[in-house]
């Protein structure tokens, strides 16, 4: 029987202001902005590296977020 892997992560409750956000795992924390920035900056970059091949924005965007909140 296969048994199923669960994973528990430990949460830190803090105040953070509003127009900041908290990566879960880092416990890094950035403006909306410098988040926004980050993971396109991020995305960007894995586009190039693939050969700036067009239709994979969104798999790009995903990618940049996991990357970004360190996941």
């Amino acid at each position: 029987m296969r048994q199923a892997n669960t994973v528990k992560r430990a949460t830190v409750k803090t105040t953070t202001p509003k127009n900041r956000l908290e990566t879960p795992l880092t416990q890094t924390s950035y403006s909306k902005d410098d988040y926004l920035r980050k993971v396109q900056e991020t995305a960007y970059h894995l586009y190039v590296a693939r050969g700036s091949y067009h239709g994979y924005d969104v798999e790009d965007w995903l990618a940049a977020e996991q990357i970004v909140k360190g996941k």
